[in-house]
């Protein structure tokens, strides 16, 4: 007998494969719901007084303890100054919040976790002085004028975003159209938005419909905290923290990791489902041509529903989908191959080999998201075919000659400002000087 619980389920989720047909009806049932969750958000802030020492923090949606708020609250938890604040931590799913409440990373006495969409996760939201996400705001939550909202965003654009989207598709339960204004209703109540260049702080700001009047006061262009993790392994030259994850990962002793991170795809989305995956390499030839000298630590996109079997390539493939930090799997690996996302930004930190398997190439830069420049620009050869790929890594020898000059111009480029360094930056320019 089904529960009430899952009754819910099944009828939001038969909701939501209507709606998904129904843009003019999905808008006023949306514009609806917000109004009617505002009111009582509001309702709840205005009982909640804004506590100065309190900061909230989330990543992804409350899916892991990572990225740029992950790096801020561990350099917050290491200053002195922040030894009487308070930490919230919001995690999505009442097993996820009981397993991260766990975590030594959350042990300190200052830090508690909340789960997301809970009385006690709108209470933080509405008390906290400074709220520091990766991803949006709930659309009906509005900061009160004495907060503080960190926009960390999470990624280097490649691909097009929000208003700059020039083809109109649609994306899940939104068009292009919908998911711009909501980027726009995002950037509405932004205090800061972090930027680690002058090409991110340009593209963010455009994507977000931020005004050119506010931007001076809300860019903060110091580096990704993120990042911080990268920049120090790429500058210790022993390769110890390399040697340590390995082991941690299951690297075999005298293996190469090759790192594969594909993104999802806008117009790969099935109802009850998720976003689907189909444009894997050949692991069969993968295997068969590089098997002796490499491992794959196959890493997709958190979007990515696919169940991915790979019990037919042990000891060749590691999955590695539930790495929470993406950070430990660059430093990791030996080169990296990637498609359409923004880890090209942030693995070029470590001045490694990268490569793009993109067998879609022009279908995705025509009729689907469209790139900010060409993907010639990338220090790495465009693979439309696993055999491109494998010649490829066999002759990683002239890579460097190949791409040295436009690696270079790369990280010059784009990542600018990452230089372990960032998060004390940002809690300096938020904070103030200690």
């Amino acid at each position: 007998m089904r529960t009430i619980g899952a009754l819910r389920r099944v009828v939001r989720a038969a909701g939501l494969g209507v709606l998904r047909h129904m843009p003019r009806t999905r808008l006023v049932v949306r514009r609806r719901y917000w109004a009617h969750e505002a009111r009582k958000y509001d309702a709840l802030a205005a009982s909640a007084p804004v506590d100065e020492r309190l900061v909230f923090f989330e990543s992804f949606g409350g899916r892991s303890l990572s990225c740029s708020p992950r790096a801020i609250y561990l350099e917050m938890l290491s200053q002195p100054r922040f030894s009487g604040h308070r930490f919230v931590w919001s995690f999505k799913g009442v097993e996820h919040v009981a397993s991260e409440r766990e975590n030594p990373l959350l042990a300190d006495a200052r830090t508690s976790v909340v789960c997301r969409g809970s009385e006690e996760y709108f209470r933080a939201l509405a008390s906290a002085k400074v709220l520091v996400l990766n991803t949006r705001l709930p659309e009906y939550v509005t900061p009160k004028p004495e907060q503080v909202f960190v926009q960390c965003w999470h990624g280097t654009p490649l691909k097009r975003l929000g208003y700059d989207v020039q083809i109109e598709t649609t994306n899940a339960l939104n068009t292009t159209s919908e998911l711009a204004d909501r980027f726009g209703m995002d950037a509405r109540k932004w205090t800061y938005l972090l930027s680690p260049s002058p090409y991110c702080s340009q593209h963010l700001a455009d994507a977000f419909g931020l005004p050119e009047e506010r931007r001076a006061e809300v860019v903060l262009e110091e580096g990704y905290p993120r990042n911080d993790e990268i920049a120090r392994a790429a500058a210790d030259g022993s390769g110890a923290r390399q040697r340590e994850l390995r082991r941690a990962l299951g690297v075999p002793e005298g293996k190469r990791a090759l790192l594969y991170a594909p993104t999802w795809r806008d117009d790969s989305y099935r109802a009850g489902v998720g976003y689907t995956f189909d444009y894997l390499i050949d692991f069969d030839l993968l295997r068969q041509e590089l098997g002796d000298e490499w491992v794959v630590l196959f890493r997709p996109h958190y979007y990515i529903a696919n169940h991915f079997d790979f019990s037919a390539y042990e000891g060749f493939v590691i999955d590695v989908s539930a790495w929470d930090n993406v950070n430990e799997l660059y430093i990791a690996a030996d080169a990296l191959v990637t498609d359409y996302s923004s880890v090209m930004f942030d693995y070029a930190i470590l001045r490694r080999p990268m490569a793009l398997f993109v067998p879609d190439y022009e279908s995705y830069r025509d009729d689907i998201r469209g790139f900010y420049f060409d993907l010639s620009e990338v220090p790495g050869p465009l693979c439309a075919k696993t055999p491109e790929l494998v010649r490829a890594l066999s002759d990683e020898g002239s890579y460097w000659e190949r791409y040295g000059e436009k690696y270079d111009a790369w990280v010059a480029r784009f990542c600018p400002k990452d230089d372990g360094h960032a998060a004390e930056r940002v809690i300096e320019r938020v904070w103030g000087r200690a």
